[in-house]
């Protein structure tokens, strides 16, 4: 079995877009945690994989080992983040902040099946809209206690403080999300 090819399937936590025609992506794996990749040729008019790779989408993907990034080479789309036509600014905002909450906090590792579970089902949770923001908050605050932080339950500390702590800096998706 050749090592250097390899298959993931994740969540898309972010992207930048890279020369004319490339795009390097961050996406968080079971496999992998948090690994950022190098998509080739996905921003050319003709690409039929160019819009797999914004964040929230949930793809399956072909990965090659290189000296340097790994390069995706196929993908195929499992769940969209942006499906719903009718999809509310409080919505994006819960998918914005859950995926840099998600950046935040994973690093470079395989992680674990509790873990990865938790983090999909708030993952859909997310994307559905349906859940009341207390459940999602509380199943955040279980995926930090399961990745073993201290997260307090006073209730005078909101969560997002709480969680700007253990990430060292605030979280930049809520501000400019709000609306005035």
């Amino acid at each position: 079995m050749n090592t250097r090819t390899y298959t993931i399937a994740g969540i898309v936590l972010k992207r930048s877009n890279v020369g004319e025609s490339d795009r390097v992506v961050t996406i968080l794996s079971k496999e992998e945690g948090r690994q950022v990749y190098v998509a080739k040729g996905v921003r050319r008019t003709n690409s039929s994989s160019g819009s797999y790779f914004e964040p929230g989408n949930r793809i399956t993907a072909h990965c090659v080992r290189t000296k340097s990034l790994p390069i995706l080479t196929q993908s195929k789309l499992i769940a969209s983040g942006h499906e719903s036509k009718s999809r509310s600014l409080a919505d994006i905002r819960r998918i914005s902040q859950l995926l840099e909450i998600f950046d935040g906090v994973f690093v470079a590792e395989e992680l674990e099946t509790p873990v990865f579970n938790q983090i999909e089902l708030l993952h859909s949770q997310a994307l559905m809209g349906t859940t009341p923001i207390d459940e999602l908050r509380r199943n955040v605050r279980f995926l930090i206690q399961l990745m073993g932080f201290d997260i307090s339950q006073d209730p005078k500390k909101s969560l997002a403080e709480e969680l700007s702590t253990i990430l060292e800096k605030p979280l930049r998706s809520f501000d400019f999300l709000v609306v005035k």
